[in-house]
C-alpha cells in the first residue's frame, strides 16, 4: 500500500510474510513500515539494491530478525528514525549503525539483548532517543552511553537491572525523561552513583523505580522516598596484620584500613574503654588518631611511650547507614634488649654499611702508602746520621753535623771544633791503602778538587808511635786495646743511617710530606775519621 502520510511518502508491507524487501517500490518512498514479516536476516546492501536509499525512517518490527549484515543498511543517509523491537537480536548492532550516522531515534526493545557493551552507540552520535525496555539486560558497561551525550529519552525498565555501576549514567547530563522502573534494584552503594546523578540533574521518570533487595530497612522503597546516604554497603575492613610489635618506651602504631560506601565513622576501643584523639592514655602516654581517605580509609592509632603493661587488645569499629564492621589487633610490647638485638634492620643495615665504608678507606689508605713507600731506596735516610765520640775510652754520642769537603783553603776553626787534631808531620813514604780517610789538602792536590788516593793522607801512618800501633797494620785512628792513644788524639765516628723503621703513623706523614723520593737522602755508609 503506497499513500502519504505525515506529509511523507509512506509504503506499507505489513504481515505479508515476506522474507525480503520487495523490489519494485518507489525510489521516493520516505517511509517503509515492514512490521510482521519473517525477514529473519538483513543482508549487505539490502536498501541499496532496491533504490531505497531516500528514506528517512525505517520500521521492522516483529520481524524475526536474528542478524543483521554490517552494510546492509548502506546508502540510507537520511535516516532519522529506526524500529527493530520485538525481534530476535541478542546485540546491539554497533557496526551497521555507523551506514546511518544522522540517526536520532532507536527503538530495540524487545529484544533477548542481556548485555550493552562500552561504546555500544558511538557510531550513532546525534542519537536523542534510545529504548532498550523490555529487554533481558542484566549488565551495562560503565561507558556503554559514551559517544551520545546528547541523549534525551532513554528507557531501561523492564529488564533484569540490579546495579547501575559508577559512570554509567552520569555522563547523561541532558535526559530530560528516564524510566527505570520494573528492576530488581539491589538499594545498596552500587547504585548510589544513579541516585545522585538522578538528583543532581533533576532528571524526572514517571514512574518511580522501587528497591527490591538490599538491607530491610530499606526494602520495598523507592528511590524517591530514600536519600543518598541510604545507598550505603556495609564496611570492609582489610587486614594486613593482627599483629602489632612495640619496644618498651617507643611508640605503638596500629593501622585500621576501611573501605565503605558512603564514607564510614571509625573507632578505637581497648577493654571496652573508647579512645579518644588527643587524649590522655595515662599519666604519661597519650593516644593520637589519624585519618586519611574517605571510601578508602586509613585510621593510624598512636600509642606513646609504649610499656610492658600495655599488651593487650585494641578493637577497630566501622560504621555506616548499612552496618558495621569490626577487627581486633593484638599490641605485645617487649623490653629493650641491651646490644645488637636491640637496633632494627634499618640500624644494623646503616651501621654495617658505614663499617664497610671505613674497611675500604683504610684499605685505601694502605694501598697509597705501600705503593709510595716501594719508591724510596734501602740506601737512602731521610734521618741525619749520629757522631760517635771516642776520647779517652769514653764514647758519647753526638748530633752529627755536616762533613763538608771543600776545593778551597782547608780552613781549622779551633774555637768550635771539639776534635784536636794531631799536628800535621811531612809527608810520610808509607802507602796508605783506605780511601775513606779525609785527604790532604795540599797545594800540589789535582786540579778536580778531589784527593788523590795514595800518599796524600791528612795523617800518616808516622803519626802514631810503635808503642802506640805496637807494630801491626795501622788501624786507621782507632783505638787499639792495651794501649793509650796519644794524650791529644781523639776519634769521632762518623754513621749514616739506613732506612729508619717509624711507627706507622710517623711512616705516613713522612711518605705524604716528602716533596721527592730522593729529598734529604744522602748515600753511602759509615766514615771514620
Amino acid at each position: 500500500m503506497c499513500k502519504w502520510k505525515g506529509g511523507k511518502r509512506t509504503v506499507e508491507c505489513i504481515d505479508r510474510a515476506l522474507i525480503y524487501i520487495p523490489e519494485g517500490v518507489d525510489p521516493e518512498t520516505q517511509v517503509l513500515d515492514m512490521s510482521g514479516n519473517n525477514l529473519q536476516i538483513l543482508p549487505r546492501d539490502n536498501f541499496a539494491r532496491v533504490g531505497l536509499v531516500n528514506l528517512q525512517r525505517l520500521y521492522l518490527r516483529n520481524c524475526r530478525l536474528g542478524q543483521i549484515d554490517n552494510t546492509a543498511l548502506k546508502g540510507l543517509l537520511n535516516l532519522v528514525e529506526l524500529d527493530l523491537s520485538n525481534n530476535l537480536l541478542t546485540y546491539v548492532p554497533t557496526s551497521a549503525f555507523k551506514e546511518v550516522p544522522n540517526l536520532r531515534d532507536l527503538i530495540l526493545s524487545r529484544n533477548p539483548i542481556q548485555k550493552i557493551d562500552s561504546h555500544a552507540f558511538k557510531t550513532v552520535p546525534g542519537l536523542v532517543k534510545l529504548d532498550l525496555s523490555n529487554c533481558d539486560l542484566k549488565t551495562i558497561s560503565p561507558h556503554a552511553f559514551e559517544g551520545v551525550e546528547f541523549l534525551e529519552s532513554l528507557k531501561l525498565n523492564g529488564n533484569k537491572l540490579y546495579e547501575l555501576r559508577p559512570k554509567t549514567v552520569e555522563i547523561l547530563s541532558r535526559l530530560q525523561g528516564v524510566e527505570l522502573h520494573d528492576n530488581p534494584w539491589y538499594c545498596d552503594c552500587h547504585l548510589r552513583a544513579a541516585k545522585l546523578w538522578l538528583t543532581n540533574n533533576n532528571i524526572p521518570y514517571p514512574i518511580a523505580p522501587k528497591c527490591s533487595g538490599g538491607p530491610e530497612r530499606i526494602a520495598r522503597r523507592t528511590f524517591a522516598q530514600l536519600d543518598l546516604e541510604d545507598f550505603a554497603c556495609r564496611p570492609e575492613i582489610r587486614l594486613d596484620s593482627r599483629h602489632v610489635e612495640a619496644t618498651a618506651g617507643d611508640n605503638a602504631t596500629i593501622i585500621c584500613r576501611v573501605e565503605s560506601v558512603p564514607e564510614a565513622s571509625i573507632s578505637w576501643y581497648m577493654n571496652g574503654r573508647l579512645l579518644l584523639n588527643n587524649s590522655a592514655f595515662s599519666s604519661y602516654q597519650r593516644i593520637f588518631i589519624n585519618e586519611r581517605g574517605t571510601f578508602d580509609k586509613k585510621s593510624i592509632l598512636t600509642l606513646t611511650n609504649a610499656q610492658e603493661a600495655d599488651s593487650g587488645d585494641f578493637y577497630c569499629l566501622a560504621e555506616n547507614r548499612a552496618g558495621n564492621a569490626e577487627a581486633n589487633y593484638t599490641v605485645h610490647v617487649s623490653y629493650r634488649m641491651a646490644g645488637m638485638t636491640s637496633l632494627g634492620s634499618g640500624q644494623i643495615a646503616g651501621l654495617s654499611a658505614a663499617l664497610v665504608i671505613l674497611i675500604l678507606f683504610i684499605l685505601l689508605v694502605i694501598l697509597i702508602l705501600l705503593i709510595r713507600l716501594r719508591r724510596v731506596p734501602f740506601s737512602e735516610s731521610k734521618t741525619p746520621g749520629q757522631v760517635e765520640v771516642v776520647a779517652n775510652g769514653t764514647v758519647s754520642q753526638k748530633p752529627a753535623t755536616p762533613v763538608t769537603v771543600e776545593t778551597s783553603t782547608f780552613v781549622e776553626r779551633k774555637e768550635t771544633n771539639p776534635v784536636q787534631k794531631p799536628p800535621r808531620v811531612p809527608e810520610s813514604p808509607v802507602e796508605l791503602s783506605n780511601p775513606d780517610l779525609i785527604n790532604d789538602t795540599r797545594e800540589d792536590r789535582p786540579a778536580s778538587g778531589e784527593y788523590t788516593r795514595a800518599n796524600d793522607g791528612l795523617y800518616p801512618a808516622t803519626v802514631w808511635e810503635d808503642g802506640y800501633l805496637g807494630g801491626r797494620t795501622p788501624n786507621y785512628g782507632l783505638p787499639i786495646p792495651g794501649s793509650a792513644p796519644p794524650p791529644s788524639a781523639k776519634t769521632l765516628r762518623v754513621w749514616q743511617r739506613g732506612v729508619p723503621v717509624l711507627p706507622p703513623v710517623n711512616a705516613l706523614k713522612r711518605v705524604l710530606s716528602r716533596n721527592s723520593p730522593d729529598e734529604g737522602y744522602q748515600e753511602g755508609c759509615g766514615t771514620d775519621v
